[in-house]
C-alpha cells in the first residue's frame, strides 16, 4: 500500500475551489469568457475565452452537485451571469456560436451537461429570456451532420438530450445514429477506438467511457438509456481492469496519445466506475486510483503557483500542444475531479483504499484492442 493516505473529500474540494478561484481572476467583466494566460490558441481568443468558461463550468458543476447547491449561491450566480452574457448576441463577450467554429460544439456539450446536472441551482433560476437564448445557442446542433464520427458524437448527443429536456428542438433519428456510432467503436476488452480508424488513447478515459455514464443520468435520456446501462457498465468495468494496470506506482498515467495536456482527466473513468456501480472494482480501489493520478500532477507543478493549469504535462511544456490547444484547453482536467459530485455521505469517501496493481505485485498483461503488452515491476514502480 502507498505510504501516503488518500485525500479526504475536503482536500478534493480544496483543490477544486483553488482551481476555480484562480481561473475566475481571468474572466471578462460579464463572466462569459475566461481567457487564461498563454499564447493564443489555434481558433482565436474568442474560442479561448469560451473554452475557459465551459471547462471550468464542468468543475463548478461537480462542486454544486456534490453539495446540492448548499452554501454555493455565489458560485452558481457567477456562472449564471456568464451564461446570460455569453448568449446575448449583442454583447462584446458573446460566445462563439456552433455554426461559426467547430470547437464551440465541443464546449456546448460541457455547457449542456452541467446545465442539466445543476438544474435546480442555475437553469431553473435563469430568467425565461435567458433560457430562450441558451436554447437558441445550442439548437444548431440539431440537423448538423458535420460532427465527426468520433468521440464528437457525444457532443451532439449531450446537447440534444438537454434540449429535449427543456422543450427545445431535437432529433430522435440523430440521437439514435449517434448512439449507434458510439457502439460501432466498441472493441475487445471494453476499449473503444476513437472512430473507425485504429485510434486508442486517453480519449477512452476522458470521453468514450465517461459520457455514457453521465449522459444516462441526464433528464432527457431516461428512456433512451434504460436498455443500455447494463452493457455500458460492463464495458466500463472491463476497461477499468486495463486502466488500473496502466498507472505507475507514482500515480502517472500512461504518457501516450493526444491531448496529454488534459492531465488528470485520466482519473475520470475511475469516478465514472463509482457512479455506475461497476461490479469488479471496489469504490476504495477506484477512489485510490483517481487520487493517485490527480496527486501525481499536483505534486509536480500542476496547477502552478498561481493556481493555473498551463499547456504541459507537469509544468509548462508548450510542445505538447495540439493544433487546437488554447490556454483554456487544459481545464478538461476538471473531469478528473468528477468525484466531488458525490456527496459527503457517499460510501466512496470512507471505503478502505485498495492498492493499484503495480502496488500489489508485478504486472504482465495483454491489452488486446490496442495491441499492447503491459509490464510492470513492483520493485521499481
Amino acid at each position: 500500500m502507498p505510504e501516503t493516505a488518500d485525500w479526504t473529500r475536503d482536500r478534493w474540494l480544496g483543490l477544486a475551489d483553488h482551481l476555480l478561484a484562480a481561473a475566475r481572476r481571468h474572466a471578462s467583466p460579464g463572466h462569459a469568457r475566461i481567457t487564461l494566460p498563454g499564447p493564443e490558441g489555434g481558433y482565436g481568443r474568442a474560442v479561448d475565452g469560451l473554452e475557459g468558461f465551459a471547462r471550468t463550468f464542468l468543475l463548478a458543476g461537480f462542486r454544486l452537485a456534490g453539495e446540492r447547491g448548499q452554501g454555493l449561491d455565489e458560485l452558481a450566480d457567477w456562472y449564471a451571469t456568464g451564461i446570460a452574457t455569453g448568449t446575448e448576441k449583442s454583447s462584446p463577450e458573446r460566445w462563439v456560436r456552433l455554426e461559426e467554429r467547430g470547437q464551440a460544439k465541443v464546449e456546448a456539450a460541457s455547457l449542456a451537461l452541467i446545465l442539466d446536472l445543476t438544474r435546480p441551482w442555475i437553469w431553473d433560476r435563469l430568467k425565461p429570456g435567458v433560457q430562450e437564448r441558451v436554447v437558441d445557442y445550442l439548437s444548431p446542433a440539431v440537423g448538423d451532420d458535420t460532427y465527426p464520427r468520433t468521440n464528437w458524437v457525444w457532443f451532439r448527443l449531450v446537447v440534444q438530450t438537454f434540449l429535449r429536456s427543456v422543450g427545445g428542438p431535437w432529433s430522435g433519428p440523430e440521437m439514435a445514429a449517434d448512439l449507434a456510432a458510439h457502439d460501432s467503436f466498441r472493441r475487445e476488452g471494453g476499449w473503444y477506438a476513437d472512430g473507425h480508424s485504429r485510434a486508442f488513447d486517453h480519449y477512452n478515459a476522458w470521453a468514450l467511457q465517461i459520457y455514457p455514464v453521465l449522459w444516462a443520468r441526464m433528464a432527457g435520456a431516461e428512456d433512451l438509456a434504460a436498455g443500455r446501462r447494463d452493457r455500458d457498465r460492463e464495458t466500463l468495468d472491463r476497461f477499468l481492469g486495463d486502466a488500473l494496470a496502466l498507472i505507475g506506482a507514482d500515480g502517472s498515467p500512461l504518457v501516450q496519445g493526444r491531448s496529454l495536456t488534459y492531465r488528470f482527466a485520466a482519473a475520470a473513468p475511475f469516478w465514472a466506475g463509482v457512479l455506475a456501480g461497476v461490479p469488479s472494482h471496489s469504490p476504495g480501489r477506484l477512489r485510490h486510483a483517481a487520487n493517485a493520478v490527480v496527486r501525481h500532477f499536483t505534486e509536480r507543478g500542476a496547477p502552478d503557483d498561481n493556481g493555473l493549469l498551463s499547456i504541459g504535462w507537469h509544468g509548462p511544456q508548450p510542445e505538447i500542444a495540439q493544433a487546437y490547444s488554447g490556454p483554456g484547453s487544459p481545464y478538461w482536467a476538471s473531469k478528473g475531479l468528477l468525484g466531488i459530485a458525490l456527496p459527503a455521505g457517499h460510501p466512496v469517501w470512507t471505503a478502505p483504499a485498495e492498492p493499484l496493481p503495480i502496488e500489489a505485485g508485478d504486472v504482465l498483461r495483454a491489452v488486446r484492442a490496442p495491441g499492447w503488452i503491459v509490464s510492470g515491476r513492483r520493485a521499481d514502480g
